[in-house]
This record gives C-alpha cells, sequence and structure tokens, in this order.
C-alpha cells in the first residue's frame, strides 16, 4: 500500500477547488469541510493486486462469518440484552426476518509487516457511498499518476441498484421509503445522493422513491406513509437509537408485524455492527459452527477481542483499544495507554465495552488538504471495504491518526493492475 501523491506542490489550490467543486456538483456532497478543515483528499491510497484480492476475498468470507454468528445470537434475547439492546429491542429482533444489509462495510488497517487486520464491520447506516462513487471519479479526471491504475469501487453504483431491487421485489405498495434525519445536513446529502442513485432505475420498474425526514413518518390502517404516500419497503439513514422507544419506532414495527411494511436494514444490521458481536466471534472462533477455513481466517485476520471484563490479565492495559458496543464514527473509543487508572476502571465499570488488541498500525508519507495549502505529512489509512448484500463492491478509505473519526481525511482506493 502506498500514497498516490507525495510532492504537496503537485496539488495546487486551483487543482484542488476544481476538485472539490466537481464533487460537490455530481456527488451531492454540501460541505467539504469538517471542523473548518477540508475533507475531501485529492489523492489516493494505492493497493497492489495482492492486497486487492485479499481484501475482496475476506470481505466475503468475513461477511458468511459475521452472519452465521448474528443468526445464532438473533433468537437469543437474554443474550442479545447482554450486548446492550433494550428487552423491547431484543424481542423485536428475534422475530425480524434475518437480512443481510444492502450495503455493508469491513474496516482493515495494515500493520508495519504488510499484514491485514479487520477492526469491525459497519453494517446499519455505513457511510462513504458519494465519495466512492462521485468523487473518485472526478479524482480520476485531474490526476494524470492515476492513470493506469484500476479502480475497485467502479461497479459499486450498479451494485447498489440492483441490490435495491431485488429487496423490494414484489413487495406492496410499489414504492420505496428512504428516511433521514434532515437535521443533519450531511447525511440528508448522503440520502438524496442514494435516492436519485436508484430512484430513476426503479422508476423505470414502475417502483416510486420518496425521500423524506423521520418524522414524515405516519402510521395508517394501511401501515406507514411517508409525505402522505404509502410505502412498501423502508431504508432508514438513522441509527436506531434515536428513535427507540419513539412513536415513529413503534409504528415502523406494527407495520412491519402487520406484513405491510418491509425494513430493508432492520436491527439484524445493528446486530451484525455490534461489537460484542466481535468478541463473540473471537470467543467462538475455535467452535464447529464455523468451518476449518474460517477458524484459521478469524485466527489469524480478526483482532482479537474480548469483553473488557474478560481479556486475558497478561495484557498490559497500554496494548489495549476499548470501543463501546454501539459506538459509530470513532466514538467512545479509547487507548488503554492514554487513560488513567481511573478513567480505565471507570470504563470496565459500566460493561457496556469490549477492547481490542492494539495494533500499531503502517504508517506511509501522503500529501493532504488543510485549510492553509497541500502538506507532506504521515498518515495511518483505514481501508473499508464494502459488501453489498454478500459480494464484494469496493472501497471507502480514510487517512487520519490513531483513531479514524469524521475528522479524517477521504482518500480515493486504487489499484496497480498485475503486469502481464
Amino acid at each position: 500500500m502506498r500514497s498516490l501523491i507525495v510532492e504537496p506542490a503537485r496539488i495546487s489550490p486551483p487543482l484542488y477547488r476544481r476538485f472539490v467543486q466537481r464533487a460537490q456538483l455530481t456527488g451531492w456532497l454540501t460541505d467539504h469541510l469538517v471542523r473548518g478543515e477540508p475533507y475531501l483528499a485529492l489523492n489516493a491510497v494505492v493497493l497492489d493486486s495482492d492486497e486487492n484480492k485479499l481484501l475482496a476475498e475476506l470481505s466475503e468470507a468475513f461477511v458468511r462469518i459475521f452472519d452465521r454468528a448474528a443468526y445464532t445470537l438473533m433468537k437469543n434475547v437474554p443474550r442479545l440484552v447482554e450486548l446492550g439492546f433494550p428487552w423491547p429491542a431484543a424481542e423485536l429482533l428475534s422475530a425480524e426476518l434475518p437480512r443481510l444489509p444492502i450495503l455493508g462495510r469491513f474496516d482493515f488497517v495494515q500493520d508495519p509487516t504488510g499484514h491485514w487486520w479487520l477492526l469491525e464491520y459497519n453494517a446499519d447506516t455505513p457511510s462513504g457511498l458519494r465519495e466512492a462513487v462521485a468523487a473518485e471519479h472526478c479524482l480520476l479526471h485531474l490526476l494524470p499518476e492515476a492513470r493506469g491504475l484500476g479502480r475497485p469501487s467502479k461497479n459499486l453504483a450498479q451494485s447498489i441498484v440492483a441490490a435495491f431491487r431485488r429487496a423490494i421485489e414484489g413487495v406492496d405498495p410499489r414504492t420505496l421509503g428512504i428516511v433521514v434525519d434532515a437535521g443533519e445536513l450531511e447525511d440528508l446529502a448522503q440520502m438524496a445522493f442514494t435516492a436519485k442513485l436508484v430512484g430513476e432505475p426503479l422508476a423505470r420498474q414502475g417502483i416510486a422513491t420518496v425521500l423524506a425526514d423521520v418524522d414524515n413518518l405516519t402510521a395508517t390502517r394501511q401501515g406507514v406513509s411517508l409525505l402522505g404516500k404509502s410505502i412498501g419497503a423502508l431504508y432508514r439513514y438513522v441509527p436506531f437509537e434515536t428513535t427507540f422507544g419513539t412513536s415513529i419506532f413503534a409504528a415502523i414495527y406494527e407495520a412491519v408485524a402487520a406484513g405491510q411494511l418491509q425494513v430493508l436494514n432492520g436491527l439484524y444490521g445493528l446486530l451484525l455492527q455490534n461489537k460484542g458481536l466481535l468478541a463473540w466471534i473471537w470467543q467462538q472462533r475455535g467452535e464447529e459452527i464455523f468451518s476449518p477455513v474460517e477458524q484459521e481466517l478469524i485466527e489469524r485476520y480478526l483482532v482479537p477481542t474480548w469483553w473488557i471484563d474478560e481479556y486475558p490479565e497478561t495484557i498490559a492495559r497500554s496494548d489495549l483499544v476499548a470501543k463501546q458496543v454501539f459506538g459509530r464514527e470513532g466514538e467512545e473509543v479509547y487507548f488503554g495507554e492514554d487513560l488513567s487508572s481511573e478513567a480505565w476502571a471507570e470504563v470496565r465499570r459500566r460493561r457496556s465495552y469490549v477492547v481490542q488488541r492494539r495494533i500499531e498500525v503502517r504508517e506511509f508519507p501522503t500529501v493532504i488538504p488543510t485549510s492553509l495549502s497541500a502538506q507532506l505529512t504521515t498518515g495511518r489509512a483505514t481501508v473499508g471495504s464494502y459488501v453489498v448484500a454478500s459480494a464484494w463492491a469496493g472501497y471507502y478509505t480514510r487517512v487520519g491518526g490513531k483513531i479514524i473519526t469524521n475528522r479524517a481525511k477521504w482518500f480515493a482506493t486504487l489499484v496497480e493492475e498485475r503486469e502481464r
């Protein structure tokens, strides 16, 4: 893995502005700044062909592993409660039709030896579709250095459209509702882009698409309506934890129970994403639930993960990273070496955390945008590998510090084709 651009002078302010303007127009990126700093990098992480092949194969293997683990646990309500699900949500999950998410993302990192490690699975409301589809396309037209490199995400858009088409086949009424918290501008833009991406192909099949704020959902005798239009399928870009216990949540699941509504990304995706599932998979890695090949993959590529009160005492706190089971976007992630004994004891007391063995992530020279200019720096990459249903589909890579948060920079992901 390497950085495409390592000379700051290559990314002049006019060139960068042209890139951002094109990305905003084609990808509906309403704001390219995060806390005053640019988010999009006019740069790429370049994988070699073997790395690309490995990550694609690992993604498809691990989606089967996670699916089998979640399917095993979803009927066990007491265990779901232990994983952090409120009891009513656990009961609803146990009765849900298990469905792999339309779009999920495995986050991988590479250590200094070149070995790849799986950190987690983002399966509830994964981000980055606009960047992978639109911003990456813009970058290819502006950087001559990208010529001759493969674009592994080139078929991502078509894969998403096909997955939506399969998911709502036979739904009545033939209307897809997409809901978002309209107060979150970036989330709204993300789903507006998604609605446009899938809406036009679906319309040719007589399937309407309605995008609206989640508060526009209304319970009716026929099920649920969105902006006054009855919907047969629902895709939400709102975290379940923000709606649980509300009238909207109740209306959705009353319609689901009555067979009037199909939720395309239900509670099963939240279970797949739960960090406690990582700990369960690691604990069961030698059991017959997994094939010998899968056992070897877990042992070799999944970062060792335990519940915070179960990790081996031989491991020093400085070699651990604590993660909240329902944490998102790097929230509530703590490096043991950065916490005092009192703070670590408080995290352990909450009992809603897992710990992972800390991976020393490989650093590499790269150029990132700042509010002043493009600068040469040392970066760490988290390569997000997309899986559409059960098939690998592309990448969403971010470069940042020890923890990848919304302050990290987006990088395109390209591949050096094998010489023939």
